[in-house]
């Protein structure tokens, strides 16, 4: 008598390996899957914080346009003053005794200087002080101007640099002789002198912020005539 026999059916071993493999992988790419999605709650910014944000951005950008603007009005006038000298002295015309310009090469500086010393004279040029020699002259010729504008960098004059003040068609040639700081009450450097002689004025120190209480004086003696 025959007993059947009972077949079994394997499976194979390539088949329970990749199932193995495909149970261990879910479970990490599912938790890291689970993290990518959470997101962290934004910070609430207050109506008041926002609101004193745009009046403090308002504010700082009107005053750099007016700074802006003042400063663009100065250069401005100062090149409409340089074009008029320039008319004035290629035409055949009488010269106008008020107009003197000031040149300076070491610094390149050229500038249109204006009568007295007024906050609009200063505003448009270096001002000549009045009662003081008129530049050319025997005395001291006193001349004054912003630290912040046109006498930005008379601070890098040095000895025997070249000034030159160009009035009434003629040049007259100046050479640096020293320079020094002094008070703002000090008044020695208007003294008048017999030989000619210019004195520039400016506040010190040169990049101090708001009013200077010190200044800053160059002296140059008279050379030559042409």
């Amino acid at each position: 008598m025959q007993v059947p026999t009972a077949s079994v059916v394997r499976t194979p071993r390539r088949l329970l390996q990749r199932r193995a493999q495909l149970v261990l992988k879910s479970a990490p790419w599912r938790i890291s899957n689970s993290r990518r999605q959470v997101k962290q709650p934004r910070p609430r910014i207050s109506r008041r914080r926002l609101v004193l944000s745009y009046m403090l951005l308002l504010i700082g950008g009107s005053l750099c346009t007016y700074v802006a603007g003042t400063y663009a009005w100065i250069y401005a006038e100062q090149l409409k003053l340089l074009h008029r000298w320039k008319t004035q002295s290629t035409s055949a015309l009488a010269y106008d005794e008020t107009l003197t310009k000031l040149s300076i090469p070491r610094i390149r500086l050229r500038a249109v200087v204006l009568e007295g010393t007024s906050r609009h004279s200063l505003l448009m040029g270096p001002g000549h002080m009045a009662g003081s020699a008129v530049p050319g002259t025997s005395g001291n010729a006193v001349i004054a101007g912003h630290r912040d504008t046109f006498f930005g960098h008379i601070d890098r004059l040095r000895y025997g640099d070249d000034i030159y003040v160009l009035k009434g068609g003629k040049q007259f040639r100046y050479v640096v002789t020293g320079r020094r700081v002094v008070e703002s009450n000090d008044l020695s450097v208007l003294r008048a002198t017999q030989d000619g002689e210019l004195t520039l004025i400016t506040c010190y120190p040169m990049h101090a912020i708001g009013p200077a209480p010190r200044r800053l004086i160059v002296v140059a003696k008279l050379k030559a005539v042409t």
